[in-house]
């Protein structure tokens, strides 16, 4: 396909000489697939009528690109100008009849003759002059010259460089353009930042812009002329996908006394915990003061794992808090230094900025930021809004954790934090049954699964459905499986192939899953459509669940989905079950609305009771520590009870 045509499928405007010559040319009135064979090197189609629909698609797209030229050169009055069509312009009446003037001219050159005997000798030869028409022949005459001298000048300034400052609706597709206005990025300056700022998917952020659109973008903005008339270079976090990011390849951050990520946090060497109140004797650490110290009970989790972020997470905000609130060591914190931790945590996010300020250094807005910011981002923060009470019980949990490990090994002298047990502990203890779905509720979304159209996202979520409910996997785990985990073995006696999953629970414990047959030929089908015929022909670190391919990207229908968006994806599928039963059972629809992805793992523990598995082999396979924590899925002896409560409805009806 000619490249002429394969640029009207990008988001930057590319106009070139031959566009101009198109356009001139369809001013003029010619024939619009002469025009296209003459400068867009197409061939002549057999469907004449396709071919015109074709052509006429191209004069939309060139005039687009020539109003936004237009604006991005200083010249918007040209924009109305070239919107003009070019019947709008034509000659009002027969060329063959002359103007009055021109009448004059030729007939009474030395002004013999009066105005009205010149109107009557004129009448005579061509009948009454229409001024009217004179008039709008004179002014589409001065539109259409005014039309190809703007034609022209943008053709002389359609090199123009981009600046800092210009409106990305100047560079810019209109139709992306539009998309990045509505979402507060309406100039090359406010783009370079965003991107910056937020990494490889900060198109994310910008609804109905995909990868696609992304990468051209970035490709442009990268270009030497583009980049040096900018006079700024895209970061490699925004360049680069995060998993992709070598130390190298990252600017050296300069560290600071603020509230910023613990790799970035300088602290003040008067408060680093080298000699803090509450340190130890003889630590087996070799730990020199608290920020090393934290690090050594970090480096005891699994690099990447969801309980190394979430035990980070708590660690680095007790860190910041101790330095920058209560003006103190870690390894100097009391007691009541805890208690007030506790508050902080409480308040955050629920006081007024007044009420805020008379007890705290920092304002709330400086230690909260909305939801999904990186850490490299400038405007990250360690809180994403306030914390409901379970939150902070797990928060305080975790520092109870941190705290003993350090008391443990001599690195402080007590754990101040164990005077507090009743906020260090759940406020249930095990999971709730409730959470979890009736057998006439999961046959309502099979039902709606099967509604959807037989598309990439339908097969993607029938698997994610089928892995979870039979698998009792919790979220991280899921998402988290690769073909390396599935092993097959032989029941014994039997010669047909079973087959199983190994996850990596909490705590890095591993446990073995056995899998039905049914999800194991969910999982055949689902490789086959994302190209591998056979399980043998999937490479090892090929994820379970993948992300949807993007078109025209190869190798990306293995690309994983990460856990924060599987458990959007399934979100999103329940709310759509949910409002597919609304009217018929409100009851219902709201319980759907609030599931999620660990209601799976609840419903397939009492489905599976239910259904005759034993408490130990339910136990196993969720990896629950005793039966006591499996035992809540247990109520057969509710049902019995409610089964003969429900004998005394007749006599205790009125």
């Amino acid at each position: 396909m000619p490249a002429a045509w394969t640029e009207r499928g990008t988001v930057l405007i590319r106009l070139g000489r031959h566009h101009f010559a198109f356009y001139k040319g369809f001013l003029d009135g010619l024939d619009l697939r002469v025009l296209s064979r003459r400068y867009l090197e197409t061939t002549p189609d057999a469907d004449a009528e396709m071919d015109l629909r074709v052509s006429k698609s191209m004069v939309k797209w060139i005039r687009d690109q020539l109003v936004v030229t237009a604006k991005r050169t200083g010249y918007p009055s040209s924009a109305k100008l070239l919107r003009l069509e070019p019947d709008a312009l034509r000659i009002s009446y027969a060329p063959h009849v002359p103007t009055l003037d021109q009448f004059r001219e030729e007939r009474d050159p030395h002004e013999m003759f009066s105005e009205r005997e010149l109107i009557e000798l004129f009448s005579d030869e061509f009948g009454v002059p229409d001024k009217s028409a004179e008039r709008r022949t004179q002014r589409n005459a001065r539109l259409r010259s005014k039309q190809l001298s703007a034609l022209l000048r943008l053709e002389e300034l359609v090199g123009a460089s981009p600046h800092l400052e210009d409106g990305v609706d100047g560079w810019l597709d209109p139709v992306i353009a539009t998309r990045l206005i509505d979402a507060g990025i309406t100039t090359l300056g406010l783009l370079v930042q965003a991107i910056n700022t937020r990494g490889f998917r900060w198109y994310t952020k910008v609804p109905r812009i995909g990868v696609k659109a992304s990468q051209q973008i970035i490709d442009w903005l990268m270009l030497p002329e583009t980049s040096q008339s900018l006079g700024v270079k895209l970061s490699a976090r925004g360049i680069v996908p995060r998993r992709d990011l070598t130390p190298a390849m990252l600017p050296a951050v300069q560290l600071q006394t603020a509230i910023v990520p613990m790799e970035n946090f300088l602290i003040p060497h008067e408060m680093d915990g080298a000699f803090g109140a509450n340190r130890g004797e003889r630590t087996s650490l070799s730990a020199r003061n608290d920020l090393e110290a934290i690090n050594a009970w970090l480096s005891r989790y699994k690099s990447g794992s969801h309980t190394l972020r979430a035990y980070r997470k708590e660690a680095e905000r007790f860190l910041l808090w101790s330095i920058l609130e209560a003006r103190k060591p870690v390894s100097s914190l009391t007691v009541e230094d805890c208690i007030l931790y506790r508050n902080f945590l409480w308040y955050l996010g629920r006081q007024t900025p007044e009420v805020w300020s008379e007890t705290y250094r920092f304002p709330q807005a400086q230690w909260i930021a909305r939801r999904g910011v990186a850490r490299f981002s400038p405007e990250w923060r360690p809180f994403e809004g306030p914390l409901s009470a379970s939150s902070q019980r797990t928060a305080l949990t975790i520092l109870q954790s941190m705290m003993q490990w350090l008391t443990e090994q001599s690195y402080l002298h007590n754990n101040p934090l164990r005077a507090l047990p009743a906020l260090a502990k759940p406020a249930l203890k095990g999971p709730d049954a409730s959470r979890s779905l009736t057998v006439a509720e999961w046959k309502l979304v099979k039902k709606y699964l099967d509604s959807l159209p037989r598309n990439q996202a339908y097969y993607r979520m029938r698997f994610i459905l089928a892995l979870a409910y039979n698998s009792g996997c919790r979220l991280s785990e899921l998402a988290s499986l690769r073909r390396s985990n599935l092993y097959s073995f032989a029941r014994a006696g039997e010669d047909q192939i079973q087959w199983e999953v190994e996850v990596t629970g909490k705590g890095e414990k591993l446990r073995r899953v056995q899998l039905n047959s049914n999800v194991v030929d969910e999982i055949r089908q689902y490789f086959r459509l994302r190209g591998h015929e056979t399980l043998g022909n999937v490479p090892a670190e090929t994820p379970l669940i993948a992300a949807i391919p993007v078109a025209k990207l190869p190798g990306s229908a293995d690309d994983p989905l990460s856990a924060s968006r599987l458990y959007r994806v399934l979100k999103h599928f329940f709310r759509d079950v949910a409002s597919s039963v609304v009217a018929d059972d409100l009851d219902t629809a709201q319980k759907l609305r609030r599931a999620s992805t660990h209601w799976l793992r609840h419903t397939f523990a009492t489905h599976g009771i239910h259904n005759g598995m034993t408490l130990e082999t339910v136990r196993d396979l969720l990896g629950h520590k005793s039966l006591g924590t499996t035992s809540v899925y247990v109520t057969t002896e509710k049902d019995k009870r409610s089964r003969e409560v429900e004998r005394l409805k007749e006599l205790g009806s009125f």
